[in-house]
């Protein structure tokens, strides 16, 4: 294991040393001496401009200013590789084998696998200076781990020195963080002990708070930066807020920065004018309304977007934000987005990172997120992921597993407080989840069959050359989504008829939903399948309102407020564009007209109502087609829960593919493509005792229904496109050669003639804007892979 770990690191610097070589990087002397000395390293092709300082040439003696460097463990990046090998190549050997020995003592952070800080002293150093330096550094120059609270003691004795010191800034940046970071233990400690007597709190919110509420408002402004990851609906809003004020008292801190979806502003904003007397500023309008906010030095909360956070980075470094709260952080988990780059080069003190899935899927995922509040915490991106992903033998690239996920939990207890709603049930009220089986129509099942065929073909070339080409795998998704549309509404699929038991039995689970005085929220992932839902809810004369992503955020408040405040308003539809973040407790109901594939969405979906605040009990209702694919999905989020468990509620300490994720997917596949649903007979009637059966343990029993499926975002292919293409193709040749246009109604490009001009003119009917949006971006998709 060592010995794996030896490789993997020099494996890593080699790869630096590479890019050194490769990059064309613009060094220069801006010191005294010609090896030892301060180098500004510039990248042309990036902007990127950095100081190097070379103390020696061996791993960890010199230093970078660039992130790479103060994150990795190396003790190297590739810009000190750079300068090494300018070096190398522009000064005498001589004068390269000569010792470091600096001019002036310096005071430095050595950046290895643990942080120290050490002393070299100059040829000019004093018998008094050496003599001060040895009570609090070893006679290597290490600082004594017990000396470290004693720090400012050596920097006033240095002062009263008339030996040339230099401190450099990291380190003193490192001691202050550290200082301040045993300060907040001795805070804890002594907010647990009025915790205990029931003393802690008091003044501190207009607010009545559980316990477990308390303990995570210590918990964050003690630990400064942290993530809280309770489980959604347990007021970790309420906690930030509280925290934000503990700190206001105890470290005086003015300017608070608060990063949100834009659905989420003006709830920040009633929620901390409602528990605080502050008054907090919704950042709106364009750049230079913006750029004038934030220069004002305005003091207090300000509260934006992760988009327009991502645009004003240097704005709001120029603000100087003392506490960066980041809700809803999943929008920071993959750290390949531009998104997530920007947002992590926003800097402040405090740190609080608010998400109720710090991992959905994978544990890049999680890194990417515990990296911002501390990049260290898990190491290098390459040794965490080296040393806890398991890869399939016969192919290095092919992750199949987890490991070790106990080591995970242990190395994120100082930074990350999760509590599940299981862990605070005696205090929140209770939920009942139902799944209502629906079967489908013949001729939803004649649409579904022909996907399913399609599914099956592709399945096929699978198995037998064990692997998908691009278009096939975007073929795949088509028709899988296809299918699941058709469990909908036959409608979604072809935009003419609309065949769906599951508009019919809203009907009736609405009416009785509303009978108990009961407001509803409703969720599909599907716009157009809201529109129906919308026209049975005016049909049962009931009102409703209705938040999607097109939605603007300035309009969002006011339908959140109508529903709440509206007693009229029974309904409230939504795509999941309503599922992040949102407190919707005026609902006592949520159904899910369709299942997602993904666990935490479906949680964050009925977390708007379920959740602290919720004085009533929770009847969620999932709407599943029988024997088709979505019974299947359900299969699939209970294995993708696993990983998620496996890390933040200690149930297991390795997650494998083979019954998880992947696996489970290709196993659905499989399904889908060999397994059909019964057709069923128009005249069929669902048993008592048969729907007792299909319900299963602690279900209620219901007729058995349709379901309803997928998202705004599935791939639909580039057919819609390859059929005006076609149509077009067919026109013009129709007129070129002089006969008479096919008589096909269906048509999607005519040419007619203008009765006044005599001129020809050709009409195209594009599809939808979603369709089309998705089938230019499949269809660009396909070419970039021919052309590769």
């Amino acid at each position: 294991m060592i010995k794996e770990q030896r490789n993997l690191m020099e494996e890593q610097i080699a790869i630096r040393r590479e890019r050194a070589e490769k990059e064309k990087f613009r060094i220069k002397n801006i010191g005294k001496h010609a090896v030892y000395s301060e180098f500004n390293v510039l990248n042309p092709a990036t902007g990127g401009d950095y100081k190097v300082a070379v103390r020696g040439f061996a791993a960890g003696d010199n230093y970078c200013s660039c992130p790479d460097f103060r994150k990795n463990i190396l003790g190297t990046c590739k810009h000190i590789e750079a300068v090494l090998l300018h070096l190398n190549k522009t000064v005498s050997k001589r004068r390269l084998a000569g010792k470091f020995t600096p001019r002036i003592t310096e005071v430095y952070l050595h950046y290895a696998k643990e942080l120290t800080i050490r002393i070299t002293f100059s040829e000019e150093a004093t018998s008094r200076l050496k003599k001060l330096a040895g009570r609090f550094f070893s006679p290597d120059g290490v600082l004594r781990e017990n000396m470290l609270g004693r720090f400012p003691e050596f920097m006033q004795g240095v002062e009263a020195l008339d030996d040339r010191v230099v401190i450099y800034r990291d380190v003193m940046d490192y001691v202050e963080k550290e200082l301040d970071r045993k300060q907040g233990e001795w805070e804890e400690t002594k907010y647990r002990r009025q915790l205990k007597r029931g003393t802690f709190s008091k003044g501190l919110l207009k607010a009545n708070l559980y316990p477990y509420q308390k303990e995570g408002i210590v918990f964050a402004a003690c630990r400064r930066r942290c993530i809280l990851g309770d489980d959604m609906g347990l007021g970790k809003t309420l906690q930030a807020i509280g925290a934000t004020q503990l700190l206001i008292q105890t470290k005086g801190i003015e300017k608070f920065l608060i990063v949100c979806p834009a659905s989420l502003k003006y709830q920040w904003k009633r929620e901390i004018e409602k528990f605080t007397d502050h008054r907090p500023i919704v950042v709106e309008g364009n750049i230079v309304a913006r750029r004038r906010l934030f220069r004002s030095d305005v003091k207090g909360f300000l509260i934006t977007t992760y988009e327009s956070a991502r645009m004003d980075v240097e704005e709001i470094m120029g603000w100087s934000p003392e506490l960066i709260i980041l809700d809803e952080a999943q929008r920071i988990k993959n750290w390949e987005t531009k998104t997530a780059k920007r947002i992590k080069t926003l800097k402040s003190p405090y740190t609080f990172v608010l998400t109720g899935t710090p991992m959905e899927n994978r544990i890049d995922e999680l890194f990417s997120i515990v990296e911002y509040v501390d990049d260290r915490r898990l190491g290098p991106a390459f040794k965490f992921l080296a040393d806890h992903t398991v890869y399939d033998p016969e192919c290095k690239s092919r992750v199949i597993g987890y490991k070790d996920l106990d080591v995970i939990r242990e190395k994120l207890s100082p930074i990350l407080l999760r509590r599940s709603k299981n862990e605070v049930l005696r205090q929140l009220p209770a939920r009942t989840d139902n799944n209502y089986f629906v079967p489908m129509t013949p001729e939803q099942y004649s649409l579904y069959a022909e996907q399913q065929e399609i599914v099956a073909k592709i399945v096929h070339k699978w198995r037998r050359y064990g692997f998908l080409s691009e278009l096939d795998h975007h073929r795949l998704m088509c028709a899988l989504a296809n299918m699941r549309m058709i469990c909908d509404s036959t409608f979604l699929f072809d935009k003419e008829t609309n065949i769906s038991p599951k508009l019919d039995e809203l009907k009736s689970i609405i009416r009785e939903l509303v009978e108990q005085d009961r407001k509803v929220v409703l969720f599909s992932q599907w716009t157009r399948m809201l529109d129906k839902v919308a026209e049975v809810v005016l049909k049962e004369g009931l009102q409703y309102v209705y938040l999607h992503g097109g939605v603007p955020s300035a309009k969002r408040g006011e339908i959140i407020r109508k529903f709440w405040e509206d007693d009229s308003v029974k309904v409230f539809l939504s795509s999941d564009a309503g599922g992040v973040g949102l407190n919707l407790q005026a609902g006592s109901a949520v159904i899910n007209v369709d299942i997602p594939w993904n666990p935490a969405v479906l949680e964050q979906r009925v977390g708007r109502v379920h959740r602290m605040g919720q004085e009533r009990n929770v009847q969620v209702v999932n709407l599943v087609t029988r024997g088709s694919i979505e019974e299947r999905i359900l299969d699939l989020l209970g294995n993708k829960k696993a990983l998620f468990d496996g890390v933040f509620e200690g149930t297991c300490d390795m997650v494998d593919f083979k019954t998880s994720a992947k696996s489970v997917f290709r196993e659905l596949v499989d399904e889908m493509a060999g397994v059909a649903p019964q057709a069923p007979q128009p005249e069929d009637e669902i048993e008592p005792a048969a729907a007792q059966a299909a319900a299963g343990p602690g279900e209620i029993a219901e007729p058995l229904r349709p379901a309803a499926t997928s998202s705004a975002g599935a791939i639909i292919g580039f057919e819609p496109l390859f059929r005006i293409g076609r149509d077009i193709f067919v026109a013009l040749t129709s007129a070129v050669s002089g006969a008479a246009t096919p008589d096909a109604p269906n048509s999607t490009a005519r040419i007619v003639t203008d009765q006044n001009t005599g001129a020809r003119q050709m009409n195209i009917t594009l599809p939808p804007d979603d369709v089309l949006k998705n089938s230019l971006k499949s269809l660009g998709q396909f070419l970039i892979s021919i052309g590769e």
